[in-house]
């Protein structure tokens, strides 16, 4: 009987023993040596190299292998490999092409599991170079008989046709970033491909006894576009062309010229001729900030600082430079140009350009000195070489270059008159 009872308790104590033991399971992690690539070491994307090296445990289980940037976001597709050894050497090659990846440090991870839920991680700082930005087409755009033209400058500086739309010629944006173009005319507002020149997505705002589409502008990383449309929205849409916000216009009243920043919008708002305001809005919201009388018809809203903006308008046949203080709710005129018509402008480094019915200008909103540079050509409509900082000015059937250093140099004459030039890049 008392061996019976000792034999139970010593069996008791073992299996106890065991289990102790046991539920203490393995607790060491895997041993992981990157042999490539090397630290800091630099590639020039598009890039492939391959991440080299050792690890081992007693029961492995799986490695992953990924590169990741500094707030741990994925930059190539994760490599999984599935193991069941006690020693793996690894030779993984990642191929980096993304070309909108900004130069900067970057990290590969690599990861080993064991059987026994046990993780070891370990970084490699690498430095990428991104893909230089380059000039990959030349557009241009004419119109006529109710027919929009795109045509593509080849090497030969030929022009060939590439798309026609229906309607006539509004305004066009390029989008490099996501690769598309987008035109409007008095019928369509369409994107593009520039590889096929197939449609991507359009925008349709319905009947309206208004212009569909008044103005058009882009956020500088691309990812949206905004449009006012001639029934009183602003829109913004992102790459896909999903309209992901709206702004609507008071009952009454229609919108003109806008300019969009980070968290407000500018633009003219009137319900007649003569009753015209220039209003703010809260970018996300849509809901009415603050606005102000103006006299005349808004050209372009130009952004001078974080609070400054210029307001170029017309009334009747004389031109007038005016400065919005945003914080104040405060427009004062500056300048005065009689008998003038301003047809474009654009704020290259601080220096305001604009093209009028007098000729050429340049304007510096510090000093409010206002300067003739040409009398003698007149150009409607200013494009910006992102590239170059220089601009593109458009006379007729002539396109121009206006540089750095002030010079008007002529680059090419069309038969028909151009209505936009596009330099398409690569991102």
């Amino acid at each position: 009987m008392l061996i019976n009872l000792s034999s139970k308790i010593i069996t008791y104590i073992f299996l106890i023993i065991l289990f102790l033991n046991c539920s203490k399971g393995d607790k060491v992690s895997p041993n992981i040596t990157i042999q490539a690539p090397l630290e800091n070491e630099s590639f020039q994307i598009p890039t492939l190299f391959y991440v080299k090296g050792l690890v081992t445990d007693d029961n492995l289980q799986r490695l992953e292998v990924d590169i990741v940037s500094g707030n741990s976001s994925s930059i190539v597709q994760k490599v999984e490999v599935e193991l069941d050894s006690s020693h793996y050497e690894f030779s993984i090659p990642l191929m980096i092409e993304d070309r909108l990846l900004s130069s900067g440090s970057y990290f590969v991870n690599v990861k080993a599991f064991d059987k026994n839920q046990n993780v070891s991680s370990k970084y490699i700082s690498i430095l990428l170079n991104e893909v230089p930005r380059t000039l990959e087409s030349l557009f241009y755009i004419t119109s006529k008989n109710d027919q929009t033209y795109i045509y593509e400058l080849d090497s030969t500086g030929s022009l060939q046709l590439k798309k026609q739309i229906n309607g006539i010629h509004k305004f066009s944006i390029v989008n490099s970033r996501h690769q598309y173009l987008f035109f409007s005319t008095d019928e369509v507002g369409e994107s593009i491909e520039v590889n096929g020149f197939t449609n991507i997505w359009d925008i349709s705002t319905g009947p309206s006894l208004y212009p569909l589409f008044i103005d058009v502008s882009k956020t500088d990383d691309g990812d949206q576009l905004h449009l006012v449309t001639g029934d009183g929205r602003i829109l913004s849409c992102n790459k896909n062309g999903n309209i992901i916000n709206n702004i609507y216009s008071n009952s009454q009243e229609r919108f003109g010229r806008f300019n969009i920043q980070q968290n407000i919008v500018l633009v003219e708002s009137y319900s007649s001729f003569l009753d015209r305001d220039l209003v703010v809005y809260f970018r996300e919201s849509g809901i009415e900030k603050q606005r102000i009388e103006t006299q005349g018809e808004i050209v372009k809203i130009i952004t001078v600082n974080n609070n400054d903006y210029l307001i170029l308008s017309h009334f009747q046949n004389d031109s007038k430079l005016s400065t919005y203080y945003l914080n104040s709710n405060q427009l004062f005129t500056e300048i005065e140009i009689s008998n003038c018509l301003i047809y474009d402008a654009f704020n290259r480094d601080g220096e305001i350009v604009l093209t009028t019915s007098k000729g050429v200008y340049t304007y510096d909103p510090i000093s409010k000195n206002l300067t003739l540079v040409n009398s003698n050509l007149f150009f409607s409509k200013i494009i910006f070489d992102e590239l170059n900082n220089s601009l593109y000015l458009i006379s007729v059937n002539e396109l121009w270059n206006y540089n750095n250093l002030g010079n008007l140099n002529l680059i090419n004459t069309i038969t028909d008159t151009i209505r936009d030039f596009i330099p398409f890049f690569n991102k």
